[in-house]
C-alpha cells in the first residue's frame, strides 16, 4: 500500500483519527458535546451512524436555523465518511457546516463549527483553507484547543513545518497546567505525523501507541481507536517490522472488524511475505468495502508480480476509472494518480501535470517526492534531483524517498550517490515495495561493482534499442 498513503492527512477520509473527539476536557459534563461533535460508531453496531444521520435530519427539519443541530448533523457525515471512506460525505458535511456559520459565525458558539470545517476541508485536501477555518475558530475561543491541532495538519501538509510544530505545542502546555488524557491524545495522535517526518520514529511510534491507550481509556468511538492502531501497523510497516505491523493491524481489525484501511494493511504484509493469495483477499475485502485507487494499484501489482498480467491490468484500469469519477475525486487524488503514472510507466506527461498541480497547493516532503518520481519517468533527471532534495530536507526515514533518490542518482551517472541511497532505502525497509524492493536489490549490486560505467538507464536504453 505504502506511505503515500498514511503520511497524507493521511489519505482522505482519515484526515484526523481524533476529529471531533476531544475536547479541552473530557468530564463527564462534557460527553454529550463529545458525542454531537464526533458522532458514534462501533463495528458491531455499524447502523448507529446512519441513525444519528436520521436523528440530525429530523432535528434540523424542525429548525433548520439553528446551528448546533446542523453542526451534529456535519459530524454525524464526518464520521460516516471515517468509517466507510466514502468522501461524498464530508461535502455533504460541509454543506451543513456552512449553513451552520450562515446561521452564527461572529461569536464564540461558532468555534465549533469551524474547527469541524477545517477537518473537512483537510479531508478535502483544501490546506490552506483549512488553516483559515482553524485560525477563526481559534480567534472566537483562544482557550479551547480543538483548533490548534488540525491547523498544525493543515500547515503539515503545506509544508511548514515550523508553523506546524507551534500549533502542535499548545497542546504539550495546557495553560491550566493540568493534565487532560483528551488534550493528552491530540498532542501525541497529532504530534507522530511531525516526529515521523523529521526522522525520529522511536517518538512517532511512542506518540501512536501513547494515543492508543489514550483512546482506549476514553471509550473513544472504534473506527477512531483502530485508525491510530492502522497508522502504528503502518509506521512499522515502514521499518520493515512485519510482525509488528501485523500485530498493529491485527488490533485494528478487532477494535473494528472489517475496516478497510486495516485490510489493505495486512494485504501490504502478506505481499511482503510473499504470501500472494492472501495478499489478494485482503486487497480483494478492502476494495470492496472502499474502492480506493491506492488499494486497487496495489492489488494490481501483487497480480502482476504473481504472474497475472490480465488482472492487474483490471486494478490499473480501475485506478484511474476512481481517479477521474468525480471533481472531489480529481481533488484530492492527484498525487496518488502521480505517483501511479510513473511507479508504471503510463501517461507520463500526465503523472508530471498532476505533480505540478499538487505542488500549487502543497508542499510537504511527499509531493516534492512524486514531482521528482515524474520528472525522472519524463527524462527530466537533473530537475528530479532538484526535487528529491527538497523531498529528503527532514531526515524523513523513508525506503521510497531513498529509492527514488537513488534511481535519479543513477541516471546523472552518480554512482556513487546511487549506491548510498538504494543502501539506505533497504537498510530501512528491505520489503519496502514487491516491485521495487528487488530491483533497488538488484542495482545496488550492480553498483557494487558488477556493471561497467554506463548507468543502468543507458544500459536499458541500449538494450532496447539492439532489439
Amino acid at each position: 500500500m505504502g506511505r503515500h498513503a498514511s503520511r497524507v492527512v493521511a489519505l482522505v477520509v482519515s484526515v484526523a483519527a481524533s476529529a471531533g473527539v476531544c475536547q479541552t476536557t473530557l468530564s463527564a459534563s462534557s460527553t454529550n458535546d463529545v458525542a454531537a461533535f464526533s458522532g458514534v460508531a462501533a463495528p458491531a453496531k455499524a447502523a448507529l451512524v446512519d441513525e444519528r444521520i436520521r436523528f440530525w435530519q429530523w432535528q434540523v427539519s424542525r429548525d433548520p436555523e439553528y446551528w448546533g443541530s446542523l453542526n451534529g448533523l456535519a459530524a454525524a457525515y464526518a464520521q460516516k465518511a471515517r468509517e466507510t471512506g466514502e468522501i461524498s460525505y464530508f461535502t455533504l458535511a460541509e454543506t451543513s457546516l456552512q449553513q451552520s456559520l450562515r446561521a452564527e459565525s461572529t461569536h464564540p458558539e461558532a468555534a465549533p463549527a469551524y474547527t469541524q470545517l477545517a477537518t473537512v476541508h483537510l479531508a478535502e485536501h483544501r490546506f490552506r483553507e483549512a488553516a483559515e477555518d482553524a485560525g477563526k475558530a481559534i480567534a472566537l475561543q483562544p482557550g479551547e484547543l480543538m483548533p490548534y491541532p488540525y491547523a498544525g495538519d493543515a500547515h503539515l501538509e503545506m509544508g511548514d513545518y515550523d508553523v506546524a510544530q507551534t500549533f502542535y505545542m499548545h497542546l504539550a502546555t495546557p495553560a491550566d497546567g493540568k493534565s487532560h488524557p483528551g488534550i493528552q491524545f491530540l498532542a501525541c495522535s497529532h504530534g507522530a505525523g511531525l516526529d515521523w517526518m523529521k526522522g525520529d520514529v522511536t517518538q512517532a511510534n511512542e506518540d501512536l501507541q501513547r494515543a492508543i491507550a489514550l483512546a482506549q481509556q476514553l471509550h473513544m468511538p472504534a473506527e477512531n481507536i483502530a485508525w491510530t492502531q492502522f497508522m502504528l501497523g503502518e509506521q512499522f510497516f515502514q521499518m520493515g517490522d512485519l510482525a509488528a505491523a501485523e500485530t498493529a493491524e491485527t488490533a485494528a481489525l478487532q477494535s473494528f472488524p472489517r475496516y478497510h484501511r486495516a485490510l489493505a494493511a495486512m494485504g501490504q504484509i502478506r505481499a511482503a511475505q510473499g504470501r500472494w493469495a492472501e495478499a489478494i483477499d485482503a486487497y480483494k475485502q478492502a476494495i470492496a468495502i472502499i474502492p480506493l485507487p491506492l488499494y486497487a494499484a496495489a492489488l494490481g501489482d501483487v497480480y502482476a508480480v504473481s504472474g497475472n498480467r490480465a488482472e492487474a491490468e483490471k486494478q490499473y484500469a480501475l485506478v484511474e476509472f476512481i481517479g477521474r469519477l468525480s471533481a472531489i475525486n480529481q481533488q484530492v487524488f492527484n498525487r496518488e494518480l502521480a505517483i501511479f503514472y510513473a511507479d508504471h510507466d503510463r501517461k507520463l506527461p500526465e503523472a508530471l501535470a498532476l505533480a505540478q498541480k499538487e505542488l500549487v497547493v502543497r508542499h510537504d516532503v511527499y509531493t516534492s517526492d512524486a514531482l521528482a518520481w515524474a520528472l525522472l519517468k519524463n527524462g527530466q533527471p537533473q530537475r528530479a534531483h532538484e526535487e528529491i532534495t527538497q523531498a529528503l530536507r527532514m531526515g524523513t526515514q523513508d525506503a521510497l524517498l531513498e529509492y527514488h533518490a537513488g534511481m535519479i542518482d543513477d541516471a546523472l551517472g552518480d554512482r556513487a550517490g546511487a549506491a548510498a541511497h538504494l543502501r539506505r532505502a533497504l537498510r530501512i525497509n528491505p520489503h519496502f515495495h514487491i516491485i521495487f524492493a528487488p530491483q533497488a536489490a538488484a542495482l545496488l549490486a550492480e553498483l557494487d561493482g558488477q556493471r561497467p560505467a554506463e548507468t543502468l538507464a543507458q544500459t536499458r536504453a541500449r538494450d532496447r534499442n539492439e532489439h
